[in-house]
């Protein structure tokens, strides 16, 4: 990936002098942004376009380049793709529309795409993008004229849609906010956002990284990738419902994720996940600033309206307020003019006029050790303080680069002299209160809570070859209970005693040996909700009464399943996962029981998960609350249930041929779990 971005020599392909040209838009950027490099046109006419010759051909040019850029029809795409490697181009952005995005009949016309890249040893970016942008060489080939507006810096931009990346960067232009590397990358052919992740991560310029996807190719590689590293990855996935499946399919050949499995792998991963593009740019303009490293927060503001906005704040995303220090207070009861200032954090300075002094509260709270980070709201609308409200301004990105400590600088003023201040310092500027507090908080978390390598929750695990053959024997589809549950206790599961059956006699014997009382339901593998259907007896306390209920179950069906009969004095729970097409083996856990479906209260995590965070999993459900001491009650295990939240995850790892798997209800006691009904599907 480097060489695309890194590239000193471009040629770009499909430049004409007509007016309604759009590759002269490329020539214009790569002017604009000052390239310094060689550039070579191509255009089948002809001609020249400021002071450039236009090549015939790619084969015309005096020499390779580094890196091509093609718009030109889609169908003209394979055979200047061959120009390209004939000609030792090893490097193409292609931005032509026309591929997979309008259908699957384009799709041959990618797949002959491919065939060429492998015979020449060529990557691509593409197609259906508008390129690529490197802000601190000038390399700058997007389609679209994109002004210099926002300046070299570090945030990098992975876009699917090249609209959303280029008003991505007229917002980061507006908030004078720098980037160093852009990437739209359309239909993802040949390359996709974790290629492009992979080099953002390694550049030395790039510190923070925007992804604005529509679809997730691999995303265990991208949970990987932003879990072993320190880069704070900030994700807008859109597509996640039935509403946009199909503008999304037409727009970017994306197929809708399930949102709840990509949620989970950001906070899994460590990704920071936004629902909107201002989300995205107050984000980033939070990451733009040192790492929060603590809980402890000051609030210094002019407002006092604003100060109690921020207490607010500072409560919902939990941070700490601890006191100033009494050389602090002793310095604004001296300017205070009323005296009506409660000396408390947040500090309220509204009769307070001494700019000095702002600055110097800023200065002293950054340097305190006993605070991790600053609010630091400024109000002023006349001409009498816009000349001090603007050295102030200016000074605070000074106190932060001094301190090493995060200063969020909250501005309130009039429209015009709130662009002023954006464009004369290098600095965020927030506009909120609260939001400017979430940020802190956003950053706070990745900084302290960083999590899990994906790959460490996967160790040495080994499943006997009873468990692997019974697998490998069973047919695509809901695997029969007999099966299912002869299966899962070999992985290690605790499972509730029981027998299979297969008629009357056999029940009454099973039943003689497992002791009662028992459950006796059925196995018919047709049948998902077995209560629901009448498929289930509980406490038969005696072969009569299992008799006649065997006789009342096979109307389902002759085969049935013995249990031992658990008492009910617990807490019903889930455990389970499926496979999901873009993050592999999704794990959850939660309330379970026949109210699973009502009340929906499960976590969920990208399998394997480890110890600590099954542990977490467990917790963050509403029905944690039930597995705790309780009113005399004594808490239920849950240690033993972290247990079989990590082997399961573990099963459906190893195991890729299950689809679905389901533990519903696992009873769990004080004393321990039990497995009380369970089901599997299998693919193919």
């Amino acid at each position: 990936m480097k060489k695309f971005f890194e590239a000193s020599s471009v040629t770009v392909v499909g430049v004409s002098n007509s007016p309604t040209n759009l590759g002269r838009a490329i020539v214009y950027n790569m002017l604009r942004y000052q390239f310094p490099g060689v550039m070579y046109l191509v255009g089948p006419r002809g001609g020249s376009f400021m002071g450039f010759r236009i090549y015939r051909s790619v084969m015309e040019t005096p020499e390779p380049t580094d890196l091509a850029v093609l718009l030109i029809p889609a169908r003209a795409v394979p055979d200047v793709l061959v120009q390209c490697g004939e000609k030792g181009i090893k490097r193409v952005v292609v931005e032509s529309g026309g591929f997979s995005e309008l259908g699957d009949e384009r799709r041959e016309l990618e797949d002959k795409i491919r065939d060429i890249l492998r015979r020449y040893g060529m990557r691509l970016i593409g197609p259906n993008c508008i390129g690529i942008i490197n802000r601190w060489t000038g390399l700058a080939v997007p389609f679209m004229p994109i002004e210099p507006e926002a300046p070299p810096g570090h945030i990098g931009i992975i876009s699917q849609s090249g609209g959303v990346g280029g008003s991505i960067l007229n917002s980061l232009g507006a908030e004078n906010l720098g980037y160093s590397l852009f990437a739209s990358i359309g239909n993802k052919l040949n390359t996709d956002e974790c290629d492009i992740l992979e080099h953002y991560l390694s550049d030395d310029r790039t510190r923070v990284i925007f992804c604005y996807l529509e679809g997730i190719n691999d995303g265990r590689r991208l949970m990987e990738l932003a879990s072993t590293h320190d880069k704070p990855v900030i994700l807008f996935k859109s597509n996640c419902n039935e509403a946009s499946r199909n503008i999304a399919r037409s727009h970017s050949a994306s197929l809708a994720a399930d949102d709840s499995v990509v949620s989970a792998a950001c906070r899994q991963a460590g990704i920071i996940r936004v629902e909107s593009q201002q989300e995205a740019i107050e984000a980033l303009k939070g990451f733009s600033l040192p790492p929060v490293k603590g809980n402890r927060l000051a609030v210094i503001s002019r407002s006092g309206g604003h100060a109690v906005i921020a207490a607010d704040a500072a409560g919902e995303f939990g941070f700490e307020l601890p006191p100033f220090p009494d050389k602090l207070i002793r310095a604004v009861e001296e300017k205070s003019r009323a005296g009506v200032i409660r000396f408390q954090n947040p500090l309220d300075l509204g009769d307070v006029f001494d700019f000095d002094l702002y600055l110097n509260l800023a200065r002293e709270s950054a340097g305190n050790p006993d605070f991790d980070c600053l609010l630091f709201v400024h109000h002023y609308q006349g001409l009498f303080d816009r000349e001090s409200s603007r050295k102030l301004i200016e000074a605070i990105p000074q106190v932060v680069s001094e301190t090493g400590k995060p200063i969020a600088l909250c501005v309130f003023t009039p429209y015009r002299e709130l662009l002023h201040n954006k464009q004369s310092v290098k600095f965020p500027i927030f506009t909120d209160p609260r939001e400017a507090v979430k940020v802190l908080a956003l950053s706070r978390d990745f900084y302290t809570l960083r999590p899990e390598a994906l790959g460490s929750a996967v160790s040495a695990v080994e499943f006997s070859e009873e468990a692997r053959l019974i697998l490998q024997g069973s047919p695509a589809g809901v695997m029969h209970p007999f099966d299912a549950g002869t299966f899962l206790k070999a992985c290690g599961l605790p499972l509730v005693p029981w027998k299979k059956a297969t008629d009357e006699e056999e029940a009454a014997e099973k039943a003689g040996e497992i002791g009662f009382p028992v459950v006796l339901k059925t196995a018919n593998p047709a049948i998902v909700h077995k209560t629901d259907a009448g498929g289930v007896f509980l406490g038969i306390e005696s072969e009569k009464d299992l008799r006649k209920a065997y006789g009342e179950l096979s109307r389902l069906g002759p085969e049935v399943i013995v249990q031992k009969m658990v008492p009910s004095q617990g807490v019903e729970w889930i455990v389970g996962g499926k496979k999901d097409p873009n993050f592999g083996p999704v794990i959850i856990t939660g309330s379970g029981g026949i109210i699973v479906e009502v009340f929906k209260d499960v976590s969920m995590r990208v399998a394997p998960v480890g110890k600590e965070e099954a542990e977490r999993m467990i917790l963050e459900t509403k029905g944690a609350s039930l597995l705790r001491e309780f009113r005399g009650r004594r808490a239920m295990n849950i240690d033993a249930l972290t247990d079989l939240v990590v082997r399961t995850s573990q099963i459906l790892y190893a195991f890729p041929r299950i689809a679905e798997l389901d533990l519903n209800p696992v009873m769990v006691t004080p004393e321990g779990i039990s497995v009380l009904d369970w089901r599997i599907f299998l693919a193919e």
